[in-house]
This record gives structure tokens, sequence and C-alpha cells, in this order.
């Protein structure tokens, strides 16, 4: 019997992983988008998800209580080229993330940070790295450069850094 609640427990446990995991993603970001510093106002702060409805409810919960840079936060979900008008942030899901080299020529040189969730990722400004224990996540300031933003030292010490 102590076997059976045990498993039951750990079961319950391993399914709310992934969206306790993309709860913490979402944080991440907000708290990543607060250090980086962008060329263009605009009206709103958009931040588009592609592949990742949990994600895109959990940054949703967010955009409702939180502003940034006194701005409202819109999230949008992106399936196409064309839906990369006046976006500022866009996520790649590990189901995307093959979308990535088609969009980044549309891309390159505009102020969008690229944000993915797939361990050795090219072309992306943070990646997210889960590794059941915690959530890390790399940093290529040379890619966010190329995209004409900035981040601040803390953020440096907060992610590892690769080139």
């Amino acid at each position: 019997m102590k076997k059976i609640v045990l498993i039951g427990i750990l079961l319950t446990l391993f399914q709310y992983s992934p969206a306790q995991n993309y709860k913490f993603q979402a944080l991440f970001i907000y708290n990543i988008v607060k250090r980086v510093n962008w060329p263009s106002p605009s009206d709103n702060f958009v931040i588009g998800v592609m592949g990742s409805k949990e994600l895109q409810k959990e940054l949703i919960g967010i955009s409702k209580k939180q502003k940034l840079g006194g701005k409202q936060i819109k999230i949008i979900n992106v399936s196409s080229k064309e839906e990369l008008n006046d976006i500022h942030v866009l996520y790649f899901s590990r189901s995307s993330s093959s979308k990535l080299n088609d969009i980044q020529a549309q891309l390159k040189s505009k102020p969008i940070l690229l944000i993915g969730e797939k361990s050795g990722l090219k072309g992306v400004g943070i990646n997210f790295i889960d590794n059941s224990n915690e959530i890390k996540f790399e940093i290529y300031p040379a890619n966010i450069k190329d995209h004409q933003l900035t981040l601040a030292t803390s953020l440096l010490s907060l992610g590892e850094v690769k080139q």
C-alpha cells in the first residue's frame, strides 16, 4: 500500500513539473527583459511565443499584473513570419526551434531578443537549459549585440555566458 501511495505522489509531481517550469520560465523572461536596454520606444512591449501555449498562458498572467518600462505587455502567439512585426522578444519552444533558421534572416539586426528552450540552439540571445533539478540559462552576448540590444551587467552574472 505504501508503494502505491508513493508511486501516486511521484506521478502527480511528475505531471505538474512541466507546468511549474513554464511558470518559472515566464518569471525568468520577465526579469531578463527588464535588464535589457531597448533602442526604440513603442506603445506596447510585445512578447511573441512560438510553440508553447503553456508559457504563453503564464506570460499573459504576468502581463496582467506588470508593466515593462511603463508600457503594457502584450503576449502574442506567433505561427508565421508575417506575425513578427513590432515584437521585442521572440520565444522558441523545443518543438518550434527548427523554425529559427528561417526566421533569423528576417530578424537580422532588428532589436529583438531571441529566447530558446533547446540546449545548444544557435542564434538565440538567451537559451533555457532544463536539467530537471533547476532552470538555468545561457547568454550569448554577441547575438544580443547583433540585434542592437545591450544587457545590464547584473544579468551576465546570473546565467552562463557563451561565445
